[in-house]
């Protein structure tokens, strides 16, 4: 399979625009479990769906659910290991939220201030600079990727060029690197805008990627069992997805750690959404608040938002893996959290992800739930 269609899956190329709910509301009355599983029955039975996972959060109460079997044969459950892919970007953004609070950041400093070396070619049209804001609003004009994109290479040999593609590596690429559009303005979703906020903010606490996480996610969310590296080979409770073909798909490790690497289950995803909803910290406060876009399709600190200063807010981010399609929302106003996962990864998976989670919350809204 080509490269360029395999990239295909770690870009959210719709996220700037949420789809809306096709399909009728049913009564009022309907339980979170039941509204779950007959949603949840219309995906799967679509072709290439056999595991759907999630969790819902709502009014202080958690529903999680597990449909369908995993490739091993085994039904998933709370800690099945799925890929989240493009999540991690959120997780950055709230990493991002803690130095701004810090004060080690400036949202709107000239990047390169933070660089070890000389980038001429990092700078916008009137010689404006590419700042935080744009990098982690998805405005700085940088390509999706910059790494592994000769499209003559095999599956194994993707897989193995970002295994090996270093820190050292990215940097060197930043200096050649060229703008898809130098305006600042406009929305271009990339991997290396967030992939070097992560590298400046492990400079700046003189910590790599998981101390960051523990110190600064992990230890207000509660997670437990979301990792960055996992070892594929005997452990039985990852999840191997597969493509659009049917055919299973490596685990990535090493690629874009802050933007794209992380793993998670059911059970660590309700608390890092409880945590967005039920927290007063600072921090995570100021990680939701609109920095970009407008008050119908924005951003905040790499999450998506959309009507923002409607009653039915949402924030929202989706990804996808090489085997993997996973979607989150929050509703702020509503008090409620959904993530869910499948464990195949095709050309509208992500969207039939945002979908279904769009009846839920219709059928959530619309009932006495």
């Amino acid at each position: 399979m080509a490269l360029a269609f395999l990239l295909l899956f770690f870009v959210s190329g719709y996220a700037d625009r949420p789809l809306q709910t096709r399909g009728k509301i049913i009564a009022a009355g309907d339980t979170v479990d039941q509204i779950v599983a007959e949603e949840t029955a219309k995906l799967m039975k679509m072709p290439g769906y056999g595991a759907v996972s999630g969790v819902i959060y709502r009014k202080g109460k958690a529903h999680e659910f597990h449909f369908g079997k995993l490739s091993n044969g085994k039904k998933p459950d709370s800690n099945t290991i799925y890929e989240i892919a493009s999540l991690t970007k959120t997780y950055t953004g709230l990493l991002l939220s803690q130095a701004v609070y810090d004060h080690k950041i400036n949202l709107d400093q000239d990047v390169r201030d933070y660089l070890d070396d000389k980038y001429p070619n990092l700078v916008l049209a009137g010689g404006k600079p590419i700042t935080f804001r744009h990098l982690i609003t998805h405005t700085a004009g940088f390509p999706v990727f910059m790494n592994c994109e000769d499209p003559a290479q095999t599956v194994a040999q993707q897989i193995a060029c970002y295994e090996r593609f270093t820190r050292k590596d990215f940097f060197k690429a930043l200096k050649t690197v060229q703008l898809v559009d130098s305006s600042g303005k406009n929305y271009h979703y990339s991997s290396v805008g967030t992939q070097l906020v992560g590298y400046v903010l492990e400079q700046v606490y003189h910590m790599n990627h998981m101390e960051l996480l523990r110190k600064y996610v992990f230890s207000r969310s509660g997670e437990e069992q979301t990792f960055s590296v996992l070892k594929q080979d005997g452990n039985p409770n990852l999840s191997i997805g597969k493509n659009s073909e049917g055919i299973p798909m490596p685990l990535v490790n090493g690629f874009h750690e802050y933007s794209a690497g992380m793993k998670s289950t059911t059970s660590s995803m309700l608390h890092y959404i409880r945590m967005y909803l039920e927290s007063n910290d600072a921090v995570v406060k100021q990680t939701m608040e609109r920095l970009g876009g407008n008050a119908q399709y924005g951003r905040a600190y790499a999450w998506n938002t959309y009507a923002y200063n409607g009653p039915r807010k949402m924030l929202y981010h989706n990804g996808g893996s090489l085997g993997h399609s996973s979607w989150i929302a929050l509703y702020p106003n509503q008090k409620t959290g959904i993530f869910i996962v499948t464990n195949v990864a095709t050309a509208d998976s992500q969207a039939r992800l945002n979908e279904l989670s769009n009846r839920i919350m219709d059928r959530l809204d619309s009932s006495s739930n």
